[in-house]
């Protein structure tokens, strides 16, 4: 394993945990991880997980400050009033360690770096609503 498979493993693994009984406001029905499809009549609402891009930073001999762009989907019906991609929003941040100290982050290969949302609202008829977060997450590889 890299320090790249353990952040992703980590990544979905944190995700999964999303639920009210573990502190959150939403419950996430599944999480279709990396390589994953989600099929079409998948369970609502659910989360699909992509990488946009993994690029070294800074090198020092055979160790690389890395930068990875995680795309974490939230997928809602359409009857899904924009309070609860606005509450899920704040849940992946929550489940991946945003604003929490270093000893209590879940991702100990990795921390939070920038992050922004775009909400789908699903005005063109469309079947779904969603909320995109676009997380940047830091870690360190040896090679």
């Amino acid at each position: 394993m890299t320090r790249a498979t353990d952040l992703t493993d980590g990544v979905e693994r944190a995700l999964g945990e999303i639920s009210p009984a573990a502190g959150y406001q939403t419950e996430i029905s599944a999480v279709y991880g990396v390589a994953e499809v989600k099929p079409d009549k998948a369970a609502l609402p659910c989360v699909v997980v992509r990488i946009n891009s993994d690029e070294g930073a800074q090198r020092v001999g055979q160790t690389v400050k890395r930068m990875v762009e995680y795309e974490i989907e939230a997928v809602f019906s359409r009857s899904a009033a924009l309070q609860e991609l606005q509450r899920c929003h704040h849940d992946i941040l929550k489940a991946l360690g945003y604003g929490q100290d270093l000893p209590s982050r879940p991702l100990k290969p990795g921390w939070v770096g920038e992050e922004s949302a775009q909400f789908d609202l699903a005005p063109d008829g469309g079947t779904h609503r969603s909320v995109t977060v676009t997380v940047s997450l830091e870690y360190i590889e040896k090679y």
